[in-house]
C-alpha cells in the first residue's frame, strides 16, 4: 500500500489516509513522506501499518545507528528522527491533542535536558541469565551488547550482569551518587553483579524487606526505594523542578501547597520550600521515602489516593499523576482545595489534553505550558502546564 503521511499521532506513528478513506497509523513514518506500508492490524475506523520502504523521505529522517533497534527492539522508537526534530515532533503531538480536546492554549515553550547521561532505571526481561529488551509487539527478547540510551553504570549491569534463574530484572542506579541496585523477579540464585550492587528479590520486598539507593537532583539528595517511583534520569528531575518552580514563583501567592501524586516528595522538597505542604501519595514505599526526604520541613505526608483525600484550602496545587492522568475524579478532588494556581505535570499527551479540558470546564484557564524532551530517542512526552483561576 502506498501512502502519503500528513501528521504525527500521539504515539509517534505517522498518520496517513488510505484510498478508501480509512486512517492508517504507520509506525516509523514521518510527516511529508511517501511510503509503502504493510497493514498489521485493521479496526473498524482505522488501520495500523509498518513501513516497507520510503519513497520520498522527510528531511528530518536520519539513519538508525542502533543495530538492536533495527532488529526490532521496542525501547527507542524515534531513532530515525534527527535529534533537533524530535522535540518539534513532540510539540506537535501535544498541540494536536489540545486542539482535539477543544482547549484554548498559547504556544508552548520547548525544553531539552542539560547534562543528560541517560536512563537510570532499566526494566528488562531475563533469558538464559541475560537481561534484554522486548521486541516491538512481541514477547521475544533482544539481548543487547551495548545500549546508548542508558547511563553507563546501568549499561554495565544490563550487558555484563548475569541474572541466573530470574525472569525479570529492574536496574536502578544513582548517576550522581554511584549507588546501584537490582531488583529481580523470581529466584536470585545465580545472580552475578559487581560487589557494590545491592541485590533484592521482589518476594523479599513483598515480605517487608526494605532496600533503597540515593540520588542527587534539583540540588538535593533523595532516598529512592526499590519500588518507589522516581523519574528515570536526574537531569529530568532538574528540568521538571525548574519549570514547576518558575510557574509557582511567578503565578502563585504565598500559602499552602498540595503536592499530589507526590512520589518520594520531589516537588514538596523543592518547590514547596518555605510553604506548608500537603503531600498526597497512595503507595506506602513512596510515602516512607517522602517522610525521610522531607524530614524537618513543614510537610504533612498522607498515604491515600488523591480521589479520597479530604481537601483543605491551598494556594497552589502541583499534580504529577501516572500516564492515565487525573481524570474527572482527580480533578474534582484537587479543585476542592480552591487553588488559584494548578500546575499539572503529564507524561501522556492524550490524558494531558483531557485533563486540561476538565480543568478548563471547571473554570481554570491554561496560562502557559512547556514540552520537555525527557525521553530522547522515544515518542514519550513530558508536559508541564500552569492553569490559573
Amino acid at each position: 500500500m502506498k501512502l502519503r503521511v500528513t501528521a504525527t499521532a500521539r504515539d509517534g506513528a505517522g498518520v496517513a489516509r488510505a484510498d478508501d478513506g480509512r486512517i492508517v497509523f504507520v509506525e516509523g513514518a514521518l510527516p511529508g513522506e511517501v511510503v509503502t506500508a504493510e497493514i498489521l492490524r485493521v479496526d473498524r475506523r482505522w488501520s495500523r501499518a509498518r513501513i516497507i520502504s520510503v519513497i520520498e523521505a522527510s528531511q528530518d529522517r536520519v539513519p538508525v545507528r542502533c543495530s538492536h533497534q533495527l532488529e526490532g527492539c521496542g525501547g527507542c522508537d524515534l531513532l530515525h528522527v534527527a535529534p533537533d526534530a524530535q522535540l518539534r515532533m513532540k510539540q506537535s503531538m501535544v498541540v494536536d491533542q489540545l486542539v482535539r480536546a477543544g482547549v484554548e492554549a498559547p504556544d508552548p515553550s520547548l525544553r531539552s535536558l542539560d547534562n543528560d547521561q541517560g536512563r537510570t532505571t532499566v526494566r528488562a526481561a531475563v533469558v538464559g541469565g541475560r537481561a534484554g529488551y522486548r521486541v516491538r509487539s512481541s514477547h521475544d527478547v533482544i539481548v543487547p551488547d551495548v545500549c546508548d540510551a542508558v547511563d553507563s553504570a546501568a549499561e554495565q549491569l544490563l550487558v555484563d550482569g548475569r541474572f541466573g534463574e530470574a525472569t525479570e530484572v529492574t536496574i536502578r542506579i544513582g548517576n550522581r551518587t554511584g549507588e546501584r541496585m537490582v531488583m529481580v523477579k523470581g529466584s536470585d540464585f545465580g545472580v552475578s553483579v559487581p560487589e557494590d550492587v545491592l541485590v533484592v528479590t521482589l518476594a523479599e520486598l513483598r515480605s517487608g524487606k526494605r532496600a533503597w539507593i540515593h540520588e542527587e537532583a534539583a540540588g538535593r539528595r533523595w532516598r529512592v526505594s526499590a519500588r518507589s517511583f522516581f523519574q528515570n534520569r536526574p537531569a529530568g528531575v532538574d528540568a521538571l523542578v525548574d519549570e514547576v518552580a518558575t510557574m509557582v514563583d511567578e503565578l502563585a501567592d504565598d500559602g499552602v501547597m498540595v503536592d499530589a501524586y507526590a512520589g518520594i516528595g520531589i516537588f514538596a522538597g523543592t518547590v514547596g520550600t518555605g510553604r506548608k505542604v500537603h503531600v498526597i501519595e497512595r503507595t506506602k514505599d513512596c510515602t516512607a521515602d517522602a517522610r525521610v526526604n522531607l524530614n524537618g520541613s513543614d510537610a504533612l505526608v498522607i498515604t491515600a489516593p488523591v480521589e479520597s483525600w479530604r481537601p483543605s484550602p491551598a494556594a497552589v496545587v502541583v499534580a504529577d499523576p501516572a500516564r492515565e492522568g487525573l481524570g474527572a475524579r482527580g480533578v474534582q478532588s484537587l479543585l476542592r482545595a480552591e487553588p488559584d494556581v494548578f500546575v499539572l505535570v503529564s507524561c501522556d499527551p492524550s490524558s494531558f489534553a483531557r485533563d486540561a479540558r476538565l480543568l478548563e470546564d471547571a473554570g481554570m484557564s491554561l496560562d502557559r505550558y512547556t514540552v520537555i524532551d525527557m525521553f530522547p530517542g522515544t515518542s514519550h512526552v513530558e508536559t508541564v502546564a500552569a492553569f490559573v483561576a
